[in-house]
C-alpha cells in the first residue's frame, strides 16, 4: 500500500490489545502494528477468523496471540484484559470490535437498541476501564473506531450513533482524567471501507450511494486506518488526545451516511 510511512521496528518491545482482529479493519490494524514490531494480543468472537490472523502474521516482526471472547459479557471482558495485561503489559488498547444493523429508529426494538449499545458503548468502556492500570504503567494510548460525521446523525442508525457519539464523549472525558497518567484517548472516523462484511445485494446498493457521496471518490482502505492508528500510537502522535480524526474523503463534510434511506 502507498501510504506507508512509519519505521519498521517502530514499536520494537511494546504490546497492544486489537478486539476485533480477526477480520476488516481490526485485522488490518493488528497485521500493520506487528509489522512494526509490535507484540499483539487478538481478540474476537470467531476462533477461525483470528487463526487466520495467526497465519498472516507469522513472517512478522511482532508476536501474536489471540483469545476468543463475547466482549459484551463484562466479566469476561476484563478478565481478558487482565490475563493480556499481566502477561505481557499494554501500551496500545485498540477498540475495533462493533457492529450494527441498518433500521429506522421507529423499527428498532429494544432489544435491538441494547444490543448495539452493548457492543458499541458498554465494551468499550469495560476494556478501556480495565486496561487503565496497565496503560498508566506504560504511559499508553487507546484508539477507538468510530464512525464518519457521528456528529451529524445518519439515517437508519440511530443506536449506532448514539453509541460512537457516547464513546467520543467518554474517550474525551477519559483524556482529562488521564492525562496526567500520560494515557492518551483518540478516536478514528473512516468513511466508506470496503471489507468481506458487505457483499450482500442490499449492502452493494448502498456502497455505491456512499461512493457517489464521497468527496475524494473512493473508499478508505484499512490499512489507511492502520497506519493512523499506528501514527496516534507513536511518539509522533504524543501530544493528540481526545481527538475525532475523520478519514472519510470529507465524506463527513457532505451527504455522507445521511443520505442512506
Amino acid at each position: 500500500m502507498q501510504g506507508k510511512v512509519l519505521q519498521p521496528g517502530l514499536f520494537a518491545g511494546m504490546s497492544g490489545l486489537v478486539t476485533g482482529a480477526g477480520s476488516g479493519i481490526g485485522r488490518a490494524i493488528a497485521l500493520r502494528l506487528l509489522e512494526l514490531g509490535m507484540d499483539v494480543a487478538g481478540v474476537g468472537r470467531r476462533v477461525e477468523l483470528l487463526e487466520d490472523t495467526a497465519a498472516q502474521a507469522a513472517s512478522l516482526a511482532g508476536g501474536f496471540s489471540f483469545e476468543s471472547c463475547d466482549l459484551r459479557d463484562a466479566d469476561a471482558a476484563e478478565a481478558v484484559v487482565a490475563r493480556i495485561g499481566e502477561r505481557q503489559g499494554i501500551d496500545l488498547l485498540v477498540n475495533n470490535a462493533g457492529g450494527q444493523f441498518y433500521a429506522p429508529a421507529t423499527e428498532i426494538s429494544r432489544k435491538g437498541w441494547d444490543a448495539v449499545i452493548a457492543i458499541n458503548l458498554s465494551a468499550i468502556f469495560t476494556m478501556t476501564k480495565a486496561a487503565y492500570p496497565f496503560l498508566k504503567a506504560r504511559r499508553g494510548s487507546v484508539v477507538n473506531i468510530s464512525l464518519s460525521g457521528i456528529d451529524r446523525g445518519s439515517k437508519g442508525l440511530a443506536h449506532s450513533i448514539a453509541a460512537r457519539a457516547g464513546v467520543l464523549g467518554m474517550a474525551r472525558s477519559m483524556a482529562l482524567e488521564w492525562a496526567a497518567d500520560g494515557i492518551r484517548l483518540n478516536c478514528i472516523g473512516p468513511g466508506l471501507v470496503t471489507t468481506e462484511g458487505l457483499e450482500t445485494p442490499t449492502a452493494k446498493k448502498m456502497l455505491s450511494k456512499l461512493l457517489a457521496a464521497t468527496p475524494a471518490g473512493r473508499a478508505t482502505d484499512p490499512a489507511e486506518v492502520a497506519e493512523l492508528t499506528a501514527f496516534l500510537a507513536s511518539e509522533a502522535g504524543r501530544l493528540m488526545t481526545g481527538q475525532l480524526i475523520q478519514i472519510d474523503g470529507a465524506a463527513h463534510l457532505g451527504a455522507g451516511l445521511h443520505m442512506i434511506d
